[in-house]
């Protein structure tokens, strides 16, 4: 717990009126050394910060909580590098989408919908992305 408050201190540094955006959090990582996975976390989890990207089309609720025993932060990390290279979506990382049994779990919203991968994979959430 003490990690994610440090953390959420460090996200507090490159917040701009509650919002992060999803480049300065990259580089933070990067300076830092660590995934940004582990900063997207932290901001459900250990801040009142929303983080912010280019995009509003679709947005990937992510649980940060539980799930990341399961495999969240891989899938966010996953998710941060195809934001870099293809964009479209807006990544929002929550405490919980009450999908325990079926972690970790991905909620996408967009004009087409609600979809929950549930469980939440790299190549069904490619596959889910590029369908859109």
């Amino acid at each position: 717990m003490a990690r994610l408050a440090s953390m959420g201190m460090e996200l507090d540094e490159i917040a701009d009126d509650g919002k992060v955006a999803l480049p300065a959090l990259v580089e933070l990582a990067e300076d830092r050394g660590r995934p940004a996975s582990h900063y997207i976390a932290a901001i459900p989890l250990a801040s009142d910060l929303v983080l912010v990207t280019d995009s509003d089309k679709v947005t990937l609720k992510v649980c940060a909580g539980n799930c990341q025993r399961y495999g969240a932060l891989d899938l966010l990390d996953h998710l941060v590098e195809r934001s870099q290279r293809k964009g479209g979506f807006a990544i929002t990382p929550i405490e919980c989408l009450d999908r325990c049994d079926l972690g970790p779990a991905i909620e996408i919203d967009g004009a087409h919908g609600k979809l929950v991968l549930a469980p939440a994979t790299k190549a069904n959430l490619d596959e889910a992305l590029d369908s859109l």
